[in-house]
């Protein structure tokens, strides 16, 4: 859960577009995100993994701005289905079931400094199986620069810390955005980023592409490929309604599945 995307518009663009975030709501996984907001804002968000997975997860993120500082906060959870228990022989246990699940909760700053931002966040993680528990201390961090106002570069290492018994997913990420006009209101955005997690043999190439109709209406594609047999394809859409985000991603994942994700971000 710490380490896959969780906001529509990172699931669409699978995970790609780190230097051009476009609202707070996407700070679960990229810190530099809070800098593209203007207003305060409340964010929600909810992925339906396939049946393959058994879980769903839910997020919610607050935005708010103290001068030039952005600050968030936000909570996230990821619950799964009864899980059949098993005996030491590896035998189905008759009637055994037991519960599992992840919840982390984080603060966050960020700042724009000219044409530089920086952000950073601290996230307390616990899961838990059955009544067996773990904890873990995380830091994600990272900056990004725009040059002009079609290119954006940004870098980004998240879940940098501790976890009790166990080693953290810590990865690394740099990307760049161009954006371009083109006719009759639209405009695009192609995100090409370079991504390795500590436990990822290779590094992983994502790529997104975005086009916009006047901060109207949006429509996201992405795919990403690690060399590891696993990839990811992802299309998605987005209606600003000026006082609201609507947000829907469709993610199809080697190992995850088709998998679905919904947001809605409110404006105040």
């Amino acid at each position: 859960m710490l380490s896959m995307p969780t906001a529509p518009r990172q699931a669409a663009l699978s995970g790609a577009g780190i230097a051009s975030p476009r609202s707070a709501s996407e700070t679960m996984r990229n810190p530099l995100s809070p800098v593209s907001a203007n207003s305060m804002s409340l964010s929600f968000s909810k992925s339906e993994f396939s049946d393959n997975i058994g879980a769903s997860r839910v997020s919610m993120l607050a935005h708010s701005l103290l001068g030039s500082w952005h600050l968030t906060a936000g909570i996230e959870s990821l619950s799964y289905d009864e899980i059949e228990g098993y005996t030491n022989d590896g035998l189905t246990a008759n009637k055994s079931f037991f519960a599992a699940g992840t919840i982390a909760t984080q603060l966050g700053i960020a700042r724009t400094f000219n044409s530089l931002s920086a952000g950073l966040t601290v996230r307390y993680a616990n899961q838990n199986i059955e009544d067996y528990n773990k904890n873990g201390i995380l830091f994600d961090g990272g900056v990004k620069y725009d040059l002009l106002k079609y290119f954006a570069f940004g870098a980004i290492f998240s879940n940098f810390g501790w976890i009790e018994k166990e080693t953290a997913p810590l990865s690394v990420q740099a990307g760049i955005t161009g954006s371009f006009p083109l006719v009759l209101g639209f405009s695009g955005a192609l995100s090409t980023d370079l991504y390795r997690r500590n436990d990822f043999k290779k590094i992983e190439l994502r790529s997104g592409l975005e086009i916009m109709y006047m901060e109207i209406f949006s429509i996201r594609f992405g795919d990403s490929i690690n060399g590891e047999e696993n990839y990811a394809l992802s299309a998605g859409f987005a209606f600003n309604l000026g006082f609201a985000d609507i947000e829907y991603t469709y993610q199809y994942h080697t190992a995850l599945k088709a998998n679905h994700i919904f947001g809605v971000s409110l404006y105040f």
